[in-house]
């Protein structure tokens, strides 16, 4: 599989291209892109060109601006439909609201005012829905909490060694570990070491310990994680070591 992660220029989001390989000239592979964030479009169009791709959807891990600032921008550059689960639509419409006042005011400080029109073309998934590109299946995984809509993209294969050798995981992670099978792509509901917060509107602390006990720690051991923010990591680093999931169990 193809993996390679952009970071944002805005917290880091690791937007990611998902391919099952590269095309050539003339070509081109179908591709995903995933959590399109704030300062990340220019490269990562270049990048799909570079790797001879053809995008099929943007797919939204949930909806919080970080996650979607250039979402509709990238779709509508390449023709495609933003995916997000149903109860994150209405995100869409208007993505730094669902931030509340304190981060709303802290981007405002660092970046200005940040122009948003929604998708021209937004398509709903559900729990365990497909999304394909050429070879590559990827399952949506309902994941609320951090957002009622926050949703896992799992995919039953892992990057393959150019992918690595290109740079193609998240900042800070390093090789890619031994013995991992299959990768999830987590968004903000797993990271390295922490999960996500539930303190900002619609997020729930029930809803995310129900996620945590119930979806995530449901993952194999050999599941490469792939979050929204900071290096990967594995589920079997994570039972381990994390002290948010060790409180669920």
């Amino acid at each position: 599989m193809l993996l390679r992660t952009v970071p944002a220029q805005v917290l880091g989001t690791n937007t990611s291209v998902l391919a099952d390989r590269p095309g050539e000239p003339g070509a081109p592979r179908e591709c995903l892109l995933v959590d399109v964030g704030l300062g990340v479009a220019d490269r990562l169009l270049a990048l799909v060109e570079e790797l001879h791709l053809r995008p099929v959807a943007v797919l939204v891990t949930h909806g919080h601006l970080d996650h979607v600032g250039e979402a509709a921008d990238v779709a509508r550059a390449t023709g495609v439909p933003v995916v997000v689960h149903a109860d994150d639509a209405y995100r869409l419409q208007d993505p730094v609201e669902g931030l509340g006042p304190q981060l709303r005011a802290m981007l405002a400080a660092s970046y200005g005012e940040v122009p948003w029109a929604p998708p021209d073309d937004v398509r709903c998934l559900a729990d365990g829905d497909e999304v394909v590109a050429g070879d590559l299946r990827v399952r949506a995984v309902h994941a609320p909490g951090h957002t009622e809509g926050s949703t896992l993209y799992l995919v039953e294969d892992v990057p393959d060694a150019a992918s690595v050798a290109a740079g193609g995981l998240p900042p800070g992670t390093g090789a890619l570990p031994e013995g991992v099978a299959r990768t999830a792509l987590t968004g903000d509901v797993l990271f390295a070491g922490s999960v996500g917060r539930t303190d900002l509107p619609g997020g729930d602390d029930v809803a995310m310990a129900a996620t945590l006990r119930e979806v995530v720690l449901a993952l194999p051991d050999d599941t490469f994680v792939v979050p929204g923010h900071g290096p990967a990591t594995t589920m079997a680093a994570e039972r381990a070591s994390n002290p948010f999931l060790a409180r669920v169990r």
